[in-house]
């Protein structure tokens, strides 16, 4: 039951992304958690969220041009949210952690 609810919320962020112009997205489930990152289309933004159920959580997104950055904070049960603008070709990093 959990396993469906969590594809179905990753389904819906990246979907709302898609409809958002995302060039590339992914979505991957480490350590008990669900991490969602991304950029848009030829730049415009970048985004990194995590969530876990059982964990206080972070995510964070930084620009690797100049080390402009985001940090989403959660207690366990909601999604930390992080996201920056860009500018095209902008490479960025996308990182997520737990206590």
């Amino acid at each position: 039951m959990k396993t469906k609810k969590h594809r179905l919320l990753a389904l819906a962020l990246i979907s709302s992304f898609t409809l958002l112009g995302a060039a590339s997205a992914a979505v991957q489930y480490p350590d008990g958690g669900v991490w969602t990152y991304g950029e848009g289309s030829g730049g415009g933004w970048a985004f990194s969220n995590y969530y876990h159920g059982k964990k206080y959580h972070y995510s964070s997104v930084v620009s690797k041009w100049d080390s402009h950055s985001d940090k989403g904070s959660a207690p366990a049960g909601k999604t930390s949210e992080a996201w920056i603008w860009t500018k095209f070709g902008e490479q960025v990093s996308f990182y997520y952690d737990y206590d």
